[in-house]
């Protein structure tokens, strides 16, 4: 494990700043588990393994999405919604996103 939660939770309140802008709210990162060898289902690293670890996100309605960091990087693999809709996460000049998405 190269990254610890403490680390991975604050990559991921970064990233989530980045995605809610204005809207974004400190405690909608509700905690985070490793994965030592997990295959990405999805997106540009479909069947790729990596290490990863996945922070639960407080989402409407008291439902909850994931996001998946690398621990070999720490940058966003993927982000998945409850609804089950898979995004890359990319990340340009002006911050994280999800490909796919409108940006404010």
């Amino acid at each position: 494990m190269k990254y610890t939660e403490e680390q991975i939770l604050a990559k991921a309140k970064e990233i989530m700043k980045d995605f809610r802008g204005k809207y974004y709210r400190e405690e909608c990162v509700d905690g985070a588990f490793y994965k030592k060898n997990d295959k990405m289902i999805s997106g540009k690293n479909e069947g790729k393994t990596f290490s990863t670890w996945t922070v639960g996100i407080l989402s409407l309605a008291d439902n909850s999405d994931f996001l998946t960091i690398s621990d070999e990087t720490g940058e966003p693999l993927i982000y998945q919604n409850f609804n089950t809709f898979i995004f890359d996460v990319e990340k340009d000049e002006r911050g994280y996103f999800r490909v796919g998405l409108p940006r404010d």
